[in-house]
């Protein structure tokens, strides 16, 4: 068994092309296992068929991130730059084509599906909220859990896109699942708990407060309120590499760094730490 385990990596992106297989062996190799997450179908169907070419320690999600249910949104570290009409065009989830791909690999949960009101269009909302839904019953229909990712709006505080995600949860989903990249509040975070699924963070927790944070959210506080049986870590590669890598591109081997980081906040022992998150991602994830 490994000591570590990222639960929400993107070593299925481009931006790991030119030495995908040497990131995923110094993953195994510094003992950690890998989650990674389909943004979109062609990145699913990536993530899935990675998972074939090791016994153990590799798997994927499937899903369809919400940004790329509408048009104009482009990441060279996903697709590439040649492929800029492609990852634009505004994908509609097709329940039956993403449940194809759970014939052809490791498949432990759905997603990363959920809301971000980064860019924030009512127009843009209803068709986040629609693929959402799909992919809530496709989670029902194949009983495993779902890959959330939630971001708020940094221009319009009055609206919450972790309360709109757990409002649609409570009407539509028999499954549980995790927060990845925690960035709400203590409140959101006691509320998706309290509804029986966990939270998880990514490197963000080991860089200084910022200063022109218009939520001023406060990790060591949310970190040392949340009981550590429903603490996850993600790294969410290839970005926001963890201190001391900040700046690099981020890999799944740097989980370490995150779980180093909650429990100093915690102040526990880091092995324990480890041991629990990593009893928490096999719990919910079944593997």
């Amino acid at each position: 068994m490994p000591k570590y385990i990222d639960i929400h990596a993107h070593i299925n992106f481009v931006a790991f092309d030119e030495d995908r297989d040497a990131v995923i062996s110094r993953a195994l190799e510094g003992d950690t296992w890998v989650i990674n997450i389909g943004t979109q179908y062609d990145t699913s169907k990536k993530a899935v068929e990675m998972t074939n070419k090791y016994k153990e320690g590799v798997y994927s999600t499937i899903g369809l991130h919400p940004i790329h249910t509408s048009t104009s949104y482009h990441d060279e570290s996903e697709l590439g730059s040649e492929e800029k009409e492609f990852t634009s065009r505004g994908e509609i989830f097709d329940k039956n084509k993403y449940r194809e791909l759970t014939k052809i690999g490791k498949v432990v949960g759905v997603g990363e599906c959920g809301l971000d009101y980064y860019h924030l269009s009512p127009d843009s909302v209803e068709k986040q909220k629609k693929a959402f839904i799909d992919q809530i019953e496709l989670a029902n229909e194949l009983e495993i859990p779902l890959m959330l990712h939630i971001r708020n709006s940094d221009e319009n505080l009055n609206i919450s896109a972790y309360q709109d995600v757990l409002e649609i949860l409570k009407k539509y989903s028999k499954v549980k699942g995790v927060i990845h990249f925690f960035a709400g509040t203590l409140k959101d975070a006691k509320d998706f708990i309290d509804f029986g699924f966990y939270v998880s963070f990514a490197g963000v927790i080991t860089y200084p407060p910022k200063k022109n944070d218009p939520r001023k959210i406060n990790y060591e506080e949310i970190i040392k309120e949340l009981p550590l049986d429903r603490i996850m870590a993600d790294t969410d590669s290839p970005y926001v590499a963890p201190v001391p890598h900040r700046g690099k591109r981020n890999e799944s081997v740097y989980v370490k760094d995150i779980v180093k980081k909650i429990a100093e906040i915690k102040r526990l022992d880091e092995e324990k730490v480890a041991i629990q998150i990593l009893e928490n991602a096999k719990k919910l994830f079944k593997i």
